[in-house]
């Protein structure tokens, strides 16, 4: 009966052994992407990925700039769910020089955008208003996303980026404004007494009298001292 018992567990392993390595294996393979673009509403510009200063899209202070991230599963197609990427998580923290628009003091956007298909991809858009008033200033958004597969056994995650730099056109320098010279005051005339013809003329006449009147006067003694 041992020997039985024995021979019994010996072949039920076997057949469990045997069992395991001819049981179909599977693999969970979602596989995530991100792509983040950017464009200026406010003047109109195309959509841009700009990843980099150089390709980055123009803006200035007050500008509306529209930022489209879009996560997608590029997997392969599956009908049993093998491929599908669970638990999708999308983060974005502003930078300094943008605000949102539609709530100017929220500087981290966090969505679940939940399980995406093989194929399939989920799309997400918010506009922001440029603050910086610093020309040259370069700005990087940077969006993340995270998943895995539904299995729980394959990690998804990526960032990706979009670069608005900001032109300000200098100011114009301010002249100060110049205070007029006041015209010069004229210079009154000094008025001096009248010491011309009519004076001169008033002194000859009185000195003149006085000589004829000595001479006549002398002339009228020396008359009398002869009579």
């Amino acid at each position: 009966m041992k020997k039985v018992s024995t021979l019994a567990t010996a072949g039920l392993t076997t057949l469990l052994t045997i069992g395991a390595m001819t049981a179909p294996a599977y693999a969970w393979h979602p596989k995530g992407t991100i792509i983040k673009e950017v464009q200026n509403q406010t003047t109109g510009t195309a959509k841009s990925d700009a990843n980099t200063e150089s390709a980055a899209v123009s803006a200035t202070t007050g500008d509306v700039v529209l930022y489209t991230v879009t996560v997608s599963n590029t997997g392969d197609a599956s009908s049993n769910g093998y491929n599908d990427m669970a638990a999708t998580k999308l983060t974005d923290t502003l930078p300094a020089g943008v605000e949102l628009v539609s709530s100017p003091s929220t500087r981290t956007l966090s969505e679940n955008l939940g399980t995406i298909k093989p194929g399939k991809s989920v799309t997400k858009t918010y506009a922001v208003k440029v603050t910086s008033s610093t020309n040259g200033d370069v700005i990087t958004n940077k969006a993340c996303f995270t998943g895995n597969s539904t299995a729980n056994d394959n990690p998804q995650s990526g960032c990706d980026v979009a670069v608005i730099k900001v032109k300000v056109d200098p100011k114009p320098p301010v002249t100060p404004p110049t205070t007029p010279t006041p015209p010069a005051t004229p210079e009154t005339p000094t008025v001096l007494p009248d010491t011309g013809s009519t004076a001169l003329s008033a002194s000859l006449l009185v000195a003149g009298a006085a000589i004829i009147g000595y001479a006549v006067n002398s002339l009228r003694l020396k008359f009398q001292r002869e009579v």
